[in-house]
């Protein structure tokens, strides 16, 4: 068997190194979901969204994904293979179906930590901005407001992917000591914050904060402009919440991307579930509270600032003095008081992106890995680096697909938000099918699952996965929703270049005599 092994899958052994534990797996839990769902677009499209309640959708969003998170949890201890829902699909469903969800999720992670990359450097230049114009400092506010232009975002976008790429480069141990360092600064500052907007005394006291900070009369001014210029805050709407799923559907987004590092987990049947499930509650409730708190303190506000920003900037932008793109930082330095002490928190909490940006790349570079290892990839992707343990080639296309994703940046938010579901989400209804059919289709594998709890004598895991299959379909609708014929047909030109990648190695695999349904009948090695 080693020596068939040796044959069939690129090499007999992963060369990937163990060294995450199950707190390391909460905290990419935890921190792996992009951050900009919550700390950015929970606020920046309160004017796409009117009457909705995103407190709610954030819940029913926590409400969708712990089903699908445990799932994602006890196939990843099933199978605890670097290639995460890659690995199952291909197995239990074959390997063309495998391959074109795995595909199209390298693209959209790719791209996700792009668009993060982009998203960040605008947050910290409204930090900046902000602290700027309320100190007097010109030059300071000039900075900020240079890195919130497309041009600066771009520029910047593409220092911080190629920071990632260098620290992705180094190994699993270096990220993983990274991680750690970086997880705890974005949330005690986030708590400051949240705690902040729950005292900060109602209404009244918060405009009187807010003119302090950006001029006299600056937020009534707002609300005024706003109204005058066609925005009302509608009543609350249930349909306006679902829509509004599409920011919660992303901020979820990498809720499971730790599942891809599978084989680099130590003690993955414990350490899956463990860290999955725990990992999975704290966001949601952390999440909802820090929607809550901000609403709670800034109410229809949000909502007439995001029009003027979105609609009119140079309306806002002669109210305030300068333009200030909406995010959750933005308004906690407008409350702060004390700019510095806001500028601290409001970067601290921007370091969330870094969460973000960092599982992305050790996700998808192991995505890249499993299929490579596999033989429906490129051999070269495979490759590990001996002294650090990380696949280099595969970090670096990655990369490629991240500056490319800030690059994205330029189009409409919708679109960008449905592109990205589309991509990451799709391997979620044929990962839903595939563990239904786990125990029928491949018994001996689902003898390998830590729980094998039946209901009505069906079990739960292909209970699960009918929930997950369900879901799956969902995302795809809540995508599709905003494409335009130009999305999709950029969309098919994705989907057949990852064909024409995956026709190429099996033809060259035909060609070798590498028997392929041996590779798929089978978990890759360790």
């Amino acid at each position: 068997m080693p020596d068939e092994q040796g044959v069939i899958f690129t090499r007999r052994a992963s060369g990937l190194v163990r060294e995450l534990s199950w707190f390391d797996v909460f905290i990419f839990v935890v921190a792996g979901p992009a951050a900009s769902g919550v700390i950015f677009y929970s606020v920046s499209t309160a004017a796409d969204f009117p009457g909705a309640s995103l407190p709610l959708a954030f819940l029913l969003g926590l409400l969708i994904f712990i089903p699908i998170t445990l799932l994602v949890a006890l196939s990843s201890a099933t199978m605890p293979r670097s290639g995460g829902l890659y690995i199952a699909v291909s197995r239990v469903l074959g390997p063309t179906l495998g391959y074109v969800s795995a595909w199209l999720l390298f693209v959209g992670y790719g791209i996700s930590s792009g668009v993060l990359s982009y998203i960040v450097v605008g947050l910290v230049g409204s930090g900046f901005s902000t602290a700027g114009l309320g100190s007097g400092l010109d030059g300071l506010a000039r900075i900020g407001s240079a890195m919130q232009t497309q041009l600066w975002q771009t520029i910047g976008g593409f220092l911080v992917v190629l920071l990632f790429w260098w620290i992705a480069y180094k190994g699993i141990r270096k990220m993983k000591s990274i991680m750690r360092a970086i997880f705890f600064i974005p949330l005690a500052a986030t708590i400051i914050a949240v705690i902040w907007f729950f005292l900060s005394g109602g209404l009244e006291n918060v405009a009187t904060a807010f003119n302090q900070a950006w001029g006299a009369g600056a937020f009534q001014q707002i609300q005024a402009q706003a109204a005058s210029l066609g925005w009302a805050m509608p009543e609350f709407s249930f349909p306006a919440t679902i829509s509004a799923l599409i920011v919660v559907i992303w901020a979820y987004t990498s809720i499971t991307i730790i599942n891809y590092a599978g084989g680099e987990i130590k003690t993955p049947k414990t350490s899956m579930v463990r860290g999955f499930m725990i990992g999975t509650v704290f966001v949601g409730i952390f999440y909802m509270i820090i929607v809550a708190s901000v609403y709670n303190a800034f109410g229809d506000f949000i909502g007439s600032y995001d029009f003027l920003h979105d609609n009119n900037p140079e309306v806002l932008e002669g109210i305030m003095g300068g333009l200030v793109q909406p995010s959750v930082p933005f308004y906690f330095m407008s409350l702060a008081g004390n700019v510095w002490f806001g500028l601290v928190i409001a970067v601290a909490i921007a370091l969330w992106f870094a969460n973000s940006i960092l599982p992305g790349f050790l996700a998808n570079s192991r995505l890249a890995f499993a299929m490579s290892m596999d033989k429906s990839f490129p051999p070269a992707l495979s490759a590990v680096n001996r002294r650090t343990g990380s696949p280099t080639n595969a970090v670096h296309l990655n990369a490629v697909f991240c500056l490319l994703g800030v690059l994205m940046m330029t189009l409409d938010v919708n679109v960008i938000l449905s592109v990205l579901t589309l991509t990451v989400f799709f391997i979620f209804w044929p990962f839903g099918l595939a563990a239904m059919l786990l125990p029928y289709h491949k018994p001996e594998i689902y003898e390998r699952s830590p729980v094998k709890w039946e209901v009505g004598g069906i079990p739960l895991i292909s209970l699960l996965g009918a929930f997950t299959f369900a879901a799956g379909w969902f995302f795809v609708f809540l995508a599709f929703r905003n494409f335009t014929p130009t999305i999709m047909l950029s969309l098919i030109a994705v989907m057949l270049a990852g064909l024409i990648v995956y026709l190429y190695q099996q033809n060259r695999n035909r060609a070798e005599g590498v028997d392929v349904s041996k590779i798929y009948s089978q978990v890759p090695p360790e």
